[in-house]
């Protein structure tokens, strides 16, 4: 195995084992992966239905992504078959698409252009960037969850022009977003614009602002910025119904207990346990939220600086606001960083007011349900982050 490949695990043995599919360690292990794409590639993320399909995401040495699916449904095969040969057809190039097992389960990967759900959407959004600037305008990607969204950044159109970030998701995700960020701009919220790319609504551009994120960067005041940004958005969007009780913990549950069955029953007895402190608590408030509020969701305009613009609004929904105060503490404790939670909470307190034990509630649930990401994200010592993550669950029903 490629030296640079994490060494395969019992645990990783266990996962695969989860899927319920023969080869399914074909997309969980780099190393496997490379050897059956013939290149060097690493596995960036993964998605497993039991029984039905696993797809992976990775990247190779020319740091564009691809994608790699295994699955029982011979319909999924023509499907992604199909796409890649429509992208062919409009792109008038070669977008690679290889069928590496064409008896069930299936296996078969192409490259993001070939994407069976985006395919479409990127090739549109490219050519519509292209049409502005009259020119091919390559594509440096940030991020790609196979199937659902790719975010890249593409050069300036021109003089006077900058860089923009490009998002391709879903048309309903990016109709919510783009919604939100119109509302949130003119409550005079620190947002950067987006406007729609190409006409099938599933692309959205912005200027790619700022020096860097609180995830990489920390930076108390900054942080603070954010907690009286968000606070306002509560406050100026206060409803006057109740949020109800969540009721989605034993979902957190099942997705541990999946790829790491040693620990459902720890993940059990938190989503009780944070399922009995919501009944006690009762209905929130309402306001708008962000929905996926995290240091990385908050860009700082410069080294030192306290200018800030939240991003990533593809998560944005209505329900009760200590929702975002509990993923930003939960968020920042699993990276370690918890004086951005005190930080940010000063600057919200500027704006409105808080429910400390709602949010310490919300920050459990967040935890909980961010326990799998670190199989997702195929990190060498994942079983170890999960339990860690529970932890902090754990600890935050104590606050």
């Amino acid at each position: 195995m490629n030296a640079a490949h994490p060494e395969w695990t019992e645990a990783d043995a266990a996962a695969a084992r989860s899927a319920q599919l023969s080869g399914a360690r074909t997309l969980l292990d780099s190393g496997e992966l490379s050897a059956r794409l013939g290149r060097s590639v690493t596995i960036s993320r993964v998605r497993i239905k039991p029984g039905h399909s696993v797809v992976a995401g990775f990247t190779g040495a020319d740091s564009e992504p691809g994608w790699a699916m295994l699955t029982r449904d011979a319909d999924k095969l023509s499907k992604a078959r199909q796409r890649a040969q429509d992208s062919v057809r409009a792109e008038m190039n070669q977008v690679p698409f290889l069928v590496h097992a064409a008896r069930r389960p299936y296996l078969f990967s192409g490259s993001v252009w070939a994407d069976p759900v985006l395919a479409k959407d990127l090739t549109e959004a490219r050519a519509a960037l292209d049409a502005e600037s009259e020119a091919n305008r390559p594509w440096t990607f940030l991020r790609q969850n196979p199937r659902r969204r790719v975010v890249a950044v593409v050069p300036p159109a021109g003089p006077g022009h900058g860089e923009k970030v490009i998002r391709v998701a879903a048309k309903k995700t990016t109709a919510a977003a783009l919604a939100a960020a119109q509302r949130w701009r003119e409550l005079g919220l620190p947002l950067v614009r987006s406007t729609p790319v190409g006409g099938r609504g599933t692309a959205l551009s912005a200027p790619l602002w700022g020096w860097a994120d609180l995830r990489t960067h920390p930076h108390g005041p900054a942080a603070a910025t954010a907690g009286a940004a968000v606070g306002e958005l509560h406050r100026l969007t206060s409803a006057p119904h109740s949020s109800p009780v969540p009721s989605r913990s034993g979902t957190g549950t099942s997705a541990v207990a999946l790829v790491a069955p040693w620990l459902g029953p720890r993940a059990d007895r938190l989503a009780q346990t944070i399922q009995q402190r919501f009944d006690r608590l009762g209905p929130g408030t309402s306001s708008e939220l962000h929905g996926d509020l995290s240091p990385d969701q908050v860009v700082l305009a410069t080294p030192g600086s306290h200018k800030i613009r939240l991003i990533d609004l593809d998560r944005s929904t209505i329900g009760d606001p200590m929702r975002d105060l509990g993923s930003w503490a939960a968020a920042c404790r699993r990276l370690g960083h918890p004086e951005l939670v005190e930080e940010f909470l000063t600057g919200y307190l500027t704006q409105t007011n808080a429910d400390l034990r709602r949010a310490a509630a919300w920050e459990a649930f967040a935890q909980l349900h961010a326990a799998p990401e670190a199989f997702r994200l195929r990190e060498a010592h994942w079983p170890a982050a999960m339990e860690r993550t529970l932890a902090l669950g754990e600890e935050a029903l104590q606050r």
